[in-house]
């Protein structure tokens, strides 16, 4: 006579599809659930006696970072055809440069003959440098918000005189003049009285490149170009500085004798 052995068949293999048990051994099986996880792009379907989702995932050894998330939270129940969703969630900082194109800006100067442009300034790309902070959810950028910029290097501009009759009709990057009446001045007392102090009216120093104007003509902080002077700076105002007239400070006394007062070309940069 043959002794057949009892056959224990698992109710996790009958839930899911498996072997089929006879019926007496389905009462001894131990207890199962069958349940979905998706994590790190993978699909797992399992059977657990797990009882929270915590537990499921200890036992799958499942790892959760400091700013992963799980749905549902690790202190849920779990039961039969749960899902669990793990998202990896990471923060981190990305530092980039970037570089900031120089422009070229074309000045139509009144008197030039056609064909002699003239580059007064040759420009520079600039370079800027931006730390980032960074969130990712399962690999993928989602937040990306700055923290800091800092310019490594200042953009300047190609600067460039041409005729007037070689300007465009219309768009283009180029500036027509505005004609003013430039005095020159010297920062000292031989210039500005006992009460000079070498400073202007917004704090800046008074040097060559520094120059008063009407604020209703020319913003404060505008950069200009002014023929035979140079690349200036709106910086500083005075009482007798209405309309289109213009203070050009000098380094020197006798430089400041030297141009004196005439009319001038100014051209605004900005």
């Amino acid at each position: 006579m043959f002794s057949i052995a009892p056959v224990l068949a698992l109710a996790c293999l009958i839930s899911m599809g498996g072997m089929k048990a006879a019926p007496q051994a389905v009462e001894a099986a131990p207890p199962g659930r069958v349940v979905t996880v998706y994590v790190d792009g993978q699909v797992r379907r399992v059977c657990t006696s797990a009882e929270t989702v915590g537990e499921l995932l200890r036992m799958q050894e499942i790892g959760l970072g400091p700013l992963d998330r799980v749905s549902p939270p690790p202190d849920a129940a779990v039961a039969e055809g749960l899902e669990v969703r793990v998202t990896r969630v990471a923060r981190r900082e990305v530092t980039e440069q970037e570089t900031v194109p120089s422009r070229t800006i074309v000045l139509a100067d009144p008197d030039r003959l056609t064909g002699y442009p003239e580059i007064v300034q040759r420009g520079e790309d600039g370079l800027v440098e931006r730390v980032w902070r960074v969130w990712e959810k399962d690999g993928e950028e989602t937040v990306r918000g700055l923290l800091e910029e800092r310019v490594l290097r200042e953009a300047t501009d190609t600067v460039v005189i041409r005729s007037v009759r070689e300007m465009p009709s219309r768009g283009g990057n180029w500036r027509r003049p505005m004609e003013m009446e430039a005095t020159a001045y010297y920062p000292g007392r031989r210039s500005c009285g006992r009460w000079a102090t070498g400073y202007t009216a917004t704090g800046a120093k008074a040097e060559k490149g520094v120059v008063a104007v009407d604020e209703r003509v020319i913003p404060m902080g505008t950069r200009l170009y002014i023929p035979g002077y140079g690349f200036a700076v709106a910086a500083d105002r005075g009482g007798a500085i209405k309309g289109k007239r213009i203070d050009l400070c000098f380094d020197t006394y006798e430089e400041a004798v030297a141009f004196g007062r005439r009319r001038i070309w100014v051209y605004r940069l900005d």
